[in-house]
């Protein structure tokens, strides 16, 4: 219930979670007008039961009172925009595209279903009509970074890295908080050769979601292939404590552990990998280390 609560708000992948789409709606409505009359508040009262009905997860409930806000106002963008994505959410895509067009019908510089057309498109892989969507909603708001993040996306899959890191460079100046903007950002300066640039963002990165465990271990791999060995097993440490609970994070701390001269901890890791279950490759170079540590004496 709470995975299609989610869903319902701004249609977007990856980046930090933001307050819920219908207390914005909430909001840009009672702006509409300084006069308060007897039809604002009806409407106004039934966004506030949609809002109810979608966080209790009651997806009927929600789309029958936002049905019936469209039905007294079809020039309204922002229930339109939202049934759109109660939609998406289930899967009618035609019925999702209805909608957000009904939205742009209504007000052509609502960028929120220019959006969400492209996030429909792409569901389809249609990536030429979702870029021109994404592309729309920027020029309309050039703050979006999930428009931003999303083309970046695109065009990492399309191999073009050099626009695709530009792309992403928006979505972080757009939305500081956006951290899978800053994560995939990391990975293609890394793989561009930019090191120290993918460790800042990633240092930052784990500043703002220090609970995901993978940019921990990220952080920790690179930090460990520069020689910050010592700095690197803070990383591997927390990204465990985090969850992230992998032979990989294993093996890598084992391997650190025995750089800086701490065997006995690093056999003591090296064990749980020995396992015939384990991965092939995790296990091949395990059964290296414990091989070059086996002649250690105990510490």
């Amino acid at each position: 219930m709470r995975r299609k609560q989610k869903e319902l708000g701004r249609v977007r992948n990856g980046g930090a979670p933001r307050r819920p789409l219908l207390v914005l709606l909430l909001l840009g409505v009672m702006a509409l007008s300084t006069l308060v009359t007897a039809e604002g508040l009806k409407v106004d009262e039934r966004f506030a039961q949609a809002e109810q009905a979608l966080n209790q997860g009651d997806l009927a409930a929600g789309r029958s009172h936002l049905e019936a806000i469209l039905k007294e106002n079809p020039n309204d963008p922002h229930a339109a925009n939202l049934l759109g994505n109660i939609a998406l959410a289930q899967g009618e895509l035609d019925k999702a595209k209805a909608y957000y067009n009904q939205a742009l019908n209504a007000d052509p510089l609502f960028a929120e279903s220019h959006n969400n057309l492209g996030v429909l498109a792409l569901k389809r892989g249609e990536l030429d009509v979702a870029m021109v969507h994404f592309h729309s909603a920027v020029r309309i708001d050039p703050m979006r970074a999930d428009s931003w993040f999303n083309m970046g996306q695109i065009l990492i899959a399309a191999g073009e890295n050099a626009k695709a890191a530009d792309y992403l460079r928006h979505a972080v100046q757009a939305d500081g908080s956006h951290v899978g903007a800053r994560h995939r950002l990391a990975v293609l300066l890394l793989d561009m050769g930019r090191v120290e640039e993918s460790v800042a963002l990633l240092e930052e990165a784990v500043k703002i979601a220090p609970q995901r465990g993978e940019l921990q271990f990220l952080l920790a791999a690179m930090l460990d292939e520069q020689g910050q060995t010592d700095k690197a097993l803070q990383h591997y440490r927390l990204a465990r404590e985090a969850g992230y609970d992998t032979p990989e994070l294993t093996l890598y701390t084992a391997e650190a552990l025995a750089r800086t001269n701490q065997r006995r901890l690093a056999r003591d890791a090296l064990l749980p990998l020995l396992d015939a279950t384990t991965e092939p490759e995790v296990r091949q170079r395990a059964q290296r280390l414990m091989q070059e540590l086996s002649d250690d004496k105990p510490q």
